[in-house]
């Protein structure tokens, strides 16, 4: 049960008065990036970065600076983003164990939402993290993750060309993922034969960044100045990490593709758009920093994101300082359609801080139920990391709570040492006490442990994404 809700939230469930479904409402697109950091796209200071679609949607509407994401796991983070909760209240939490699987479907969610309110609402996703077994599908007409087992006419079994075993060449999918043209290419053939009579929504996912198990084209790689001369493997931090930028400027390439038939049928200028990412990656950075350099973690390496809203209403802004939260985006999406949520969410609205004005403070929350986890790569997380991981930060400090091991834990002042290196936990009771308060009144410390519903996710498909502890090439 959730212990707090933004007062906002509650007024507008108990006091909305809501047009007619549909009524001259405008559409929404929501756009994730999948393990892509902030720092690493233009409009954020990224000077080797090529996302001029990204960097013109940030010049059109509001950027935030410091966004937070509630999980460093494709799914958990995912769920928060359409639901406006944080997992403990959400319930998906792992990828499989006895924490929590799949979204509880009694959840409501924004597609639920808008559906009910007259939108045609379909979701085109890019990887077996988000396909329906955790339930990320509620509320969509159409669903779509272009992996699944009816694809005829492919035998996505076998690689077209071949670098070296595990990735791919010329291909736009594999049995675990697609590449961001073939998600674009689906999305753009159900915007063009949906009902034009009423709104729509849809929720765009891209991967290409999370591994190189798939690349941009050849040609294409090559007008941007790389050739194929030889794929690193997922071992291989320092080559993985030289395709992290072509992979990011390949899905700006695509969002280029979507916004441009936006802007040519007329309906860019009537459309909400929202960037964000379920979570970010260590890369070489993170391996210096704390031994890790994929994600899972919740450092802010982890679970830092970029986040933009562009549309009506909605006044450009160069940045946003102050700290919000991904569960902020569903409210914000519902109070600028004028709708009122279903149920109390943990978010809350953005729009007072895309007015200029200032809002009351937040506090974000992210974990990492390492030990809950049945697929979680226990014995390879750095010594301090294998655990259960609970963070609660207030923009400036944060606290890193170690469940079973709280001796462990760490407090950082994220303004004097954005490096998260100078642990204060022991010298700041205070401060650490006061965010540990939030966690307990939230309820946040309290897990439940329950059996898993249903068959098991499929491992083979987890395993060929890395992240199944089994496998060297695992998170």
């Amino acid at each position: 049960m959730i212990k707090r809700h933004h007062l906002l939230t509650a007024l507008l469930l108990i006091n909305s008065a809501c047009t007619e479904p549909g009524e001259n409402r405008p559409n929404v697109l929501l756009i994730t990036l999948d393990t892509t950091r902030a720092d690493r796209l233009g409009c954020y200071g990224w000077a080797e970065a090529e996302t001029p679609n990204i960097d013109a949607l940030s010049l059109r509407g509001a950027r935030f600076d410091l966004a937070l994401s509630t999980a460093g796991i494709t799914p958990m983070s995912h769920a928060s983003i359409l639901t406006g909760l944080n997992p403990y209240n959400h319930g998906l939490r792992v990828f499989h164990g006895a924490a929590g699987n799949k979204l509880a479907p009694e959840i409501s969610t924004l597609p639920e939402r808008l559906s009910k309110a007259g939108y045609q609402t379909g979701g085109f996703v890019s990887a077996y993290p988000l396909s329906p077994y955790y339930g990320l599908d509620q509320g969509f007409d159409t669903y779509s993750t272009g992996i699944e087992d009816t694809i005829a006419g492919i035998d996505l079994t076998q690689p077209v060309r071949s670098l070296q075993e595990n990735v791919l060449l010329d291909q736009d999918r594999s049995r675990v993922q697609r590449r961001a043209d073939a998600t674009t290419s689906e999305a753009l053939s159900w915007l063009k034969e949906r009902n034009p009579d009423s709104p729509w929504f849809s929720w765009i996912h891209f991967f290409d960044a999370h591994d190189v198990s798939l690349v941009p084209p050849t040609q294409w790689a090559a007008e941007h100045g790389v050739e194929y001369k030889e794929a690193p493997h997922q071992r291989d931090l320092t080559g993985r990490e030289s395709f992290y930028d072509l992979e990011i400027a390949w899905m700006d390439a695509q969002l280029g593709r979507l916004f441009l038939w936006l802007e040519e049928t007329g309906q860019l200028d009537n459309t909400l758009v929202v960037l964000t990412a379920d979570h970010g990656q260590g890369l070489s950075r993170g391996e210096r920093l704390h031994a890790w350099s994929r994600h899972r973690l919740i450092y802010q390496w982890s679970i830092h994101v970029p986040l933009i809203i562009a549309g009506p209403s909605i006044s450009p802004r160069s940045s946003i300082d102050a700290m919000v939260r991904t569960t902020d985006i569903a409210p914000t999406l519902l109070e600028l359609l004028d709708l009122a949520p279903e149920a109390p969410m943990d978010g809350s609205s953005l729009s007072a801080l895309m007015n200029g004005a200032e809002d009351d403070p937040r506090i974000a929350y992210a974990d990492a139920l390492n030990t809950y986890d049945s697929f979680a790569p226990l014995a390879r997380l750095p010594l301090n990391c294998r655990d259960d991981l609970i963070c609660a930060s207030d923009g400036r400090h944060k606290l890193i709570h170690h469940i079973k091991t709280p001796e462990m834990s760490e407090l950082f002042d994220l303004r004097d040492d954005p490096d998260e290196q100078h642990n204060l936990y022991s010298t700041e009771p205070e401060i650490a006490s006061r965010l540990h308060s939030f966690l307990f009144t939230e309820g946040a410390l309290s897990i439940s442990e329950r059996a898993s519903s249903g068959e098991a996710p499929n491992q083979d498909a987890l395993n060929g994404l890395g992240y199944t502890g089994e496998s060297e090439d695992s998170e």
